[in-house]
């Protein structure tokens, strides 16, 4: 029960829309996700972490990131030197931290985007300004993960919009 009310204080005074209240059944939330037509990423932090602070300030308050993600993404947080239990997406309990452990999470923010089956479609460690975040959404969205890499894609894109 305690697992909502640990995550909504961790976060900073500010509003992310597409941030799921999570009890940590990411198995559940994963399904949840899938029904309502969304991805699902997660969102490794921990306290005190400045780049985690930077991206719920600017890349989570800009007007074009909150409507596209709080269109086709839900984000669940988990602390990695939390205590919390987790489920994770083949429905084993562990905790927090071992499941940081698990994904060879080190540093913060970490972001780790799934299939509908709960398979890695890309990991990102660090800050992420608001045009390349909505280009990493756009690349998942678009099933373009299924065909060239993100940093192809991104090099793509920027070329375009020389």
């Amino acid at each position: 029960m305690l697992a909502i009310p640990l995550l909504i204080f961790s976060l900073p005074n500010v509003e992310v829309p597409f941030v799921k209240p999570s009890f940590l059944d990411l198995k559940g939330d994963l399904e949840e996700a899938k029904q309502e037509g969304k991805y699902l990423f997660l969102m490794f932090h921990q306290e005190g972490c400045p780049f985690c602070d930077k991206m719920y300030r600017v890349t989570f308050q800009d007007p074009e990131v909150k409507e596209y993600y709080t269109k086709h993404f839900y984000m669940v947080l988990v602390d990695i030197k939390g205590a919390n239990p987790v489920i994770d997406f083949s429905g084993k309990e562990t905790t927090e931290k071992k499941f940081s452990h698990s994904h060879r999470v080190r540093a913060t923010p970490t972001f780790l985007f799934v299939d509908h089956d709960g398979k890695k479609i890309i990991k990102m460690v660090g800050y992420i300004p608001p045009k390349d975040w909505l280009l990493i959404g756009r690349y998942i969205v678009e099933g373009h993960y299924k065909k060239v890499s993100l940093y192809k894609f991104i090099r793509q894109h920027r070329k375009k919009n020389r």
